[in-house]
């Protein structure tokens, strides 16, 4: 036998040896012989795919129409067949449970029967992973370049506050004097609000060290429409604020923000002349937010994506911003076309409720004995099932389904912050220490809504944020 020949029993060895190879290999692999009959799906495949063996293995391509991740590389596969060309590192979008997946893929050509092997894998993670990488670089060159703008804008603002105050200190008569010294002023105070925000939104550290604080929204509403009705000669904003004083986990700076960025929004893509619509409604515990506009609808495309822009001079930030901060105060925010025509940004976010803390079970985790009894008593009050302790060491180990965990920082043994990594996935947290760097370090908790409570606090505050807390799980 010439060299690089085999005999017929050496194929048949060696497609054996090859089929086995595939099988136990960990990348996911579907072959097809001359048939069109699949004859290899190894349990890699099985595994990405959710599909057993049984229900692959000897059918022919054609009759594997089901789920649709399957039959999407089975439209892969018959097409390399047909045209005899490999396919290297491409990829196919597929969906999965309601959700879309990224399918990576090589083919190659085995022979000129039409027997074809496909190797594929999952990448969904891998990119969602490399886009955040991508992203994180982006904010983080963003976040130097806000640095030193506000740096070096902070000054020249708080110079031209300051001259705007002595000016209005003095006797003054012309009535438009004093009106455009007041609307100096105001800007003058709107643009540090909003670089401060535009920080925190870059450098979440920041906002948390300052802690959770309730703030009325309704006085804020009518602040914003007022200042943006000035800043827009001759607009038409339209405003209906239901009775009640609904207030929500937002700072004031933050919630004039969120409703800053939405009104002016919809007043610039119509021109600046309006009409919008701006609602607050109060419902089932919660407060929506709604501001509509009569401009041209929604762009295609994520518009609350960082950096997602369809102006030529925009930075793409502001809505991603919005976006940031309700989240933040555990809420929502969502965006449709109007009926009609026009657009409508509804923000939806949670009331502070004593009455849903009834039964729910809460773990309190303090060494301080007098503050850890004040807290347990005022948590009975509204009916709350508090498990409370005095160090980590300490925590139940058996499954408590905690609505949520109220942690001191500094604990015998490890941190607040320890102990709210090691909770069950989902549960909230609230910090609530006199620490100076508590808050910060609750940048480190991930996965789960967790605010700061400076100590010393009103017990209402303590109870209201809870109450919001237990809702967000």
């Amino acid at each position: 036998m010439s060299r690089g020949s085999h005999t017929e029993g050496e194929e048949v060895g060696i497609e054996a040896l090859a089929s086995t190879v595939l099988q136990h290999v960990q990348t996911a692999a579907i072959a097809v012989d001359d048939d069109g009959r699949v004859a290899v799906y190894n349990p890699a495949a099985a595994r990405v795919l959710g599909v057993p063996a049984e229900a692959v293995s000897g059918r022919r391509l054609r009759e594997l129409t089901e789920p649709p991740a399957l039959a999407a590389l089975v439209d892969v596969l018959g097409e390399a067949r047909r045209s005899g060309a490999e396919a290297v590192r491409r990829q196919v979008v597929v969906s999965a449970d309601g959700a879309e997946r990224t399918l990576g893929y090589t083919v190659s050509i085995l022979g000129d029967g039409g027997a074809a092997a496909l190797f594929f894998a999952d990448i969904t993670d891998a990119l969602a992973e490399e886009r955040r990488r991508a992203e994180a670089q982006r904010f983080a060159e963003v976040g130097r370049i806000a640095s030193a703008m506000t740096h070096e804008l902070k000054s020249p603002l708080a110079t031209v506050e300051l001259y705007a105050n002595l000016m209005l200190r003095r006797q003054i008569v012309d009535e438009v004097a004093r009106e455009q010294l007041g609307v100096i002023k105001a800007q003058t105070r709107e643009c540090l609000d909003r670089l401060k925000a535009i920080m925190h939104s870059i450098n979440p550290e920041a906002a948390l060290a300052e802690g959770t604080v309730l703030t009325p929204l309704a006085p804020v509403v009518r602040d914003v429409v007022e200042r943006e009705r000035r800043r827009f000669d001759g607009s038409v904003i339209k405003v209906r604020v239901e009775s009640g004083e609904p207030r929500v986990a937002l700072r004031e700076t933050d919630c004039r923000s969120v409703l800053t960025n939405l009104v002016t929004n919809a007043l610039e893509v119509t021109g600046g002349q309006g009409p919008v619509h701006v609602g607050v409604r109060v419902r089932d515990g919660h407060v929506a937010v709604r501001v509509a506009d009569r401009g041209p609808g929604l762009p295609s495309g994520d518009v609350f994506a960082a950096f997602f822009s369809t102006k030529a001079s925009g930075t793409g930030l502001g809505l991603w911003l919005v976006k940031s901060l309700v989240e933040a105060a555990a809420g929502s925010i969502c965006a449709q076309d109007r009926r009609g025509g026009g657009a409508e940004f509804i923000v939806t976010l949670p009331l502070p409720d004593r009455g849903r803390l009834a039964g729910v079970p809460i773990l309190v985790v303090e060494d301080d004995a007098a503050i850890r009894a004040a807290e347990v008593e005022a948590l009975e009050s509204c009916g709350a099932v508090v498990t409370a302790v005095g160090a980590g060491r300490d925590v139940p180990r058996r499954h408590i389904a905690w609505r949520c965990a109220v942690l001191d920082f500094q604990l015998p043994g490890q941190s607040g912050v320890d102990i709210a990594k090691k909770l069950p996935a989902g549960v909230p947290v609230l910090l609530a220490s006199g620490y100076q760097g508590a808050g910060g370090a609750l940048a480190e908790v991930r996965g789960r809504q967790a605010w700061y409570l400076p100590k010393p606090f009103e017990v209402e505050t303590f109870l209201d944020l809870v109450s919001l807390l237990v809702v967000t799980q």
